[in-house]
């Protein structure tokens, strides 16, 4: 997450920000998927646990993104 802290390239944060969320909205789509399954199987533990780790990366990483595109807007002059 460093990177994206000094990064200065407003298209790679909005890819970076799209991809977060994309990650978060494939997390609750495998979530669901889990609900859904009547049956119990051991390999659920290992999604639900994927599903957990993929929601709480692209979470931060859109967080830290869009933490990033805001800085910018206020201060152009760091803008390249």
């Amino acid at each position: 997450m460093k990177k994206i802290k000094e990064c200065r390239n407003e298209t790679t944060l909005v890819a970076l920000l799209f991809i977060g969320i994309v990650m978060v909205l494939i997390a609750y789509r495998i979530f669901s998927f889990l609900c859904e399954v009547k049956a119990f199987a051991w390999w659920m533990i290992l999604l639900g646990a994927m599903c957990a780790a993929l929601g709480i990366v692209g979470f931060m990483m859109a967080y830290r993104a869009w933490r990033r595109l805001q800085y910018l807007r206020d201060h152009k002059d760091e803008v390249e």
